[in-house]
């Protein structure tokens, strides 16, 4: 798992700044509220304001209840249609579990089908690119531990078959605690919580590392909910492989992290350092926020040490 300052840099902050259980054993699902009872406080938008880079993108969401799916479009702002490119398709079954995802940029397709159990669990996920033919497979087994459940992961390679493993271990209220990438290359990566918060993540191995801190803003008297991410990935939003699924962010890694740009518990600032055989560095953003009456955010500023950009939200 090598680093350089390109991929950091490419992966880590331009692309967001460039474009926005059975339970305890069998799921850890939280008990939230169905897409249908929610849509009339989600965002209708998302608007993207590189500053920067001086250019505006706009993403047009359109929920179909009865078919059990988001499609989330770029608007090409020149006409009055709100719904010009498809950028992505989320499809749901009864249950609220995500068990399609579409990406595209209107040339390329690439489509992700998650198979599930009878308890909803991920089977397997196949990814599949329009272009190339081909499909790529994750399979997932389930190992329970107290309040912990490890989530272990192969991942079959289309190109050559080859197996990447990696063994992600949560507790009941979703948090991440670790993911161990066995191989020749293995990596632990280490995530630590404060309030049930993400305040540290990281990895390191020999003399290269990676840690990152985050901390969060927390507005009076209590901290409004942001549905917005955990409607779109749906019941099991928190899986990794599932948050790759998502571009609202305003940090991602993947496979690694991804801090959603509607996280619930609405990101103040984050800061990493990072060390490989080739490169080393650190950079770090910070967020500040606007809320309408009803403790949805309708702005999110985001400073780094090289980009400046916002995300315009409307419902």
């Amino acid at each position: 798992m090598r680093l350089n300052l390109s991929r950091i840099l490419s992966v880590c902050l331009l692309f967001p700044l460039l474009i926005a259980c059975q339970k305890q054993i069998d799921s850890l699902e939280e008990e939230i509220e169905q897409p249908e009872e929610v849509l009339k406080l989600l965002p209708r938008q998302f608007v993207l304001n590189h500053f920067t880079d001086n250019y505006i993108e706009v993403w047009s969401m359109q929920y179909d209840s009865a078919n059990r799916r988001i499609n989330v479009y770029y608007d090409d702002t020149t006409n009055a249609n709100p719904y010009d490119v498809l950028k992505a398709s989320y499809q749901f079954n009864a249950a609220g579990y995500l068990v399609k995802y579409i990406n595209s940029d209107g040339i390329d397709e690439e489509v992700s089908i998650i198979s599930r159990d009878a308890n909803n669990r991920i089977k397997f996920i196949t990814n599949a690119d329009a272009n190339l033919g081909e499909i790529d497979t994750s399979f997932y087994t389930y190992e329970a531990n107290g309040a912990q459940v490890k989530h272990s992961v192969e991942r079959r390679a289309y190109w050559d078959q080859t197996i990447v493993k990696r063994i992600d271990t949560y507790v009941y209220n979703n948090n991440v605690l670790q993911s161990l990438r066995p191989g020749i290359d293995g990596v632990d990566i280490l995530y630590q919580y404060q309030q049930n918060k993400l305040a540290n993540a990281g990895w390191s191995r020999g003399t290269d590392f990676f840690t990152m801190s985050m901390t969060y803003q927390t507005p009076e008297p209590v901290e409004p909910r942001d549905l917005f991410m955990e409607l779109i990935l749906g019941k099991d939003h928190f899986v990794q492989d599932i948050q790759d699924m998502y571009f609202f962010f305003v940090f991602r890694d993947s496979e690694f992290l991804t801090l959603s740009a509607s996280d619930p518990h609405h990101i103040n600032s984050f800061s990493f350092v990072y060390k490989s055989d080739t490169d080393e560095g650190s950079d770090g953003t910070d967020c500040t926020y606007e809320f309408n009456e009803k403790g949805q955010p309708i702005a999110i500023f985001m400073q780094s040490e090289e980009y400046t950009a916002q995300y315009l939200i409307r419902y």
